[in-house]
């Protein structure tokens, strides 16, 4: 399995994070003299809740730009290094990492009801149960019913609640890519808003002629969307910060 963290390990790792822990590592992230004083702190406050356009924000930058600030630092070399040498130091301590998220999905995804009893299907009490069996269960009622009138016994019942299979089973074929197949179809180099537009063009002409299903085409107009939207960032980045730079030299602080 990957040792690299997925998206999905990333939400699980920022839901159980300490945002406490996360801003007390802004002192070891400025050991990296390569990153400023800002880049420090926006990659340590990145860490809290993995919300780029907030962490900008708490790391000073201005409400209006923080938006666009937060996604050009993120592709800055040695901010994601920051960040990324954050979540590795955290998940070795929390021990949220990929290979557990999909250990515990596989036992979920795979469990083995009859695991819950024994040769003589009486079923095995909890604690006795192996540990990919015992993940399986969410959660264990007791339910007492009426007296022996005879010898004034109660009988007593316990009920195990499951974990569902699906939703687990479902992650795990997302992850494989087992509902995925490579969508053929050619398109123009995508460098520029102009590119963007006529590749749309494309996909539209590629529907209409049958070339394409209407959900192939809707995931690759999504694509080339992306990508413009991500043009026009660059763009702004760039601009925002030639500005900045302007407005560094005439003794403005950004």
């Amino acid at each position: 399995m990957p040792s690299q963290s997925n998206s999905e390990v990333r939400k699980d790792f920022a839901a159980h994070s300490d945002p406490a822990q996360a801003r007390n590592d802004r002192g070891r992230l400025m050991v990296n003299r390569s990153l400023t004083a800002k880049q420090a702190a926006f990659a340590c406050e990145y860490l809290v809740d993995m919300n780029a356009t907030q962490a900008a924000i708490r790391a000073g930058y201005s409400l209006k730009t923080a938006a666009s600030q937060g996604e050009r630092l993120l592709r800055n070399v040695e901010v994601r290094q920051a960040i990324d040498a954050g979540l590795n130091s955290r998940a070795t301590k929390t021990g949220v990492t990929a290979e557990r998220v999909l250990r515990e999905r596989a036992r979920l995804a795979f469990f083995d009801p009859r695991k819950l009893l024994d040769k003589n299907g009486v079923p095995i009490p909890l604690e006795k149960l192996d540990d990919d069996t015992a993940a399986a269960i969410a959660g264990f009622d007791v339910m007492q019913l009426g007296a022996d009138v005879e010898t004034g016994a109660a009988a007593v019942v316990k009920k195990y609640r499951l974990v569902s299979k699906d939703p687990s089973l479902a992650a795990l074929e997302k992850y494989l890519g087992l509902n995925e197949k490579p969508i053929r179809f050619p398109l123009p180099e995508v460098a520029t808003a102009e590119d963007c537009a006529r590749a749309q063009g494309d996909i539209v002409r590629g529907a209409a002629g049958g070339e394409l299903l209407p959900s192939e085409a809707e995931t690759l107009g999504r694509l080339v969307e992306n990508q413009r939207r991500s043009l026009e960032t660059m763009d702004l980045a760039r601009r925002l910060a030639a500005l900045e730079e302007q407005l560094a030299q005439k003794g403005f602080a950004p």
